[in-house]
């Protein structure tokens, strides 16, 4: 090679080098604007919050923010990788949380609850809460042991369908057929479905979203990616409860413990609506926004690098294969 050819090597490699520097800067600073504007967002979320709005306010400003918030995901991010955070928000918000009216139902003295298990905090929140800590333990084996080799979209399928089981217990305790019919205690129980299997199966629902995020981070933005991602599923919960604020209202659930003035006549409904049905959208969505990979696959890029073949992502290598 002549010195002639040489140089222009190394001029080529420079301003390849120069164009990637140029566009992991754009890339960074796109990340840095969605941050800020995704703050804002939180702030006035907390606000109304902290208001004290009536509830119809908080929940038209709630759904503009998830509107904003899924606007500003399509608008920074690549294509496919706006899919997949997408999936991971929306599925986050559909997971309507009620948690405060079952802590209440669960708590409750006689005057309130009629009929109710009655349980002190002591075993509430201390006994069950160490049960349940080791019982993720348990749900993260059981998804190393099943699910980490198969598919992401089954992984997710799965995941959904055992979360609407495990909110199947409350729905039982709550009409207590545990007592009824099965002469199950509510302490055995409440230990076995939430404190057990809602841990195993929370853990194991929340582990595809793990992969998905770690696949979905491109090339030399790791660290913020994944925060932004996390954020994102992070944030989409906090909004479920606001939603799930709305809900619980609108069922007409109250607590007035003062009084002794409560009402839980909906509260099957609601466990049935918000814990056993509304998960299950997630299956129908994953054929729009998860890539149909497996667990083990690697996505290297997002702009050209990654081709789809079919409804399959492939990598670079893969790629190079097909085409020979």
């Amino acid at each position: 090679m002549g010195p002639s050819n040489a140089k222009k090597s190394v001029t080529f490699a420079d301003s390849e080098e120069d164009e990637e520097t140029k566009k992991a800067k754009r890339e960074k600073r796109s990340m840095n604007m969605m941050a800020i504007l995704m703050g804002i967002i939180c702030v006035v979320i907390a606000g109304i919050q902290i208001a004290g709005l009536d509830e119809t306010t908080v929940l038209a400003i709630t759904s503009i923010s998830c509107l904003l918030l899924s606007m500003l995901i399509y608008f920074f991010l690549p294509r496919q990788l706006a899919k997949a955070t997408f999936f991971l928000f929306i599925t986050s918000v559909l997971s309507v949380s009620f948690g405060g009216a079952m802590t209440y139902w669960f708590t409750v003295d006689a005057k309130c609850n009629p009929g109710g298990p009655h349980f002190d905090y002591v075993y509430f929140t201390v006994y069950t809460s160490i049960v349940g800590q080791c019982s993720g333990i348990v749900g993260i084996w059981l998804f190393n042991i099943f699910f980490s080799k198969g598919s992401l979209r089954k992984a997710f399928w799965i995941s959904s369908v055992i979360s609407s089981l495990g909110s199947f217990f409350d729905y039982a305790i709550v009409k207590r057929w545990n007592v009824d019919y099965l002469s199950i205690p509510d302490k055995a129980f409440y230990m076995f479905g939430d404190a057990v299997l809602e841990s195993i199966v929370g853990m194991m629902a929340y582990m595809p979203s793990v992969v998905l995020i770690a696949k979905m981070c491109p090339k030399n933005l790791e660290t913020t990616m994944f925060a932004i991602l996390a954020s994102f599923a992070n944030l989409g919960g906090s909004l479920s409860g606001s939603f799930g604020t709305f809900a619980m209202d609108y069922a007409g659930i109250k607590t007035d413990l003062t009084s002794g003035s409560c009402n839980w006549d909906n509260l099957p409904n609601l466990i049935l609506i918000c814990g056993i049905c509304l998960p299950l959208l997630a299956i129908p969505l994953t054929f729009i926004f998860v890539p149909n990979i497996l667990m083990t696959d690697t996505i290297t890029d997002f702009d050209n690098s990654s081709k789809k073949v079919g409804d399959k992502y492939v990598t670079e290598e893969e790629k190079k294969s097909l085409i020979k």
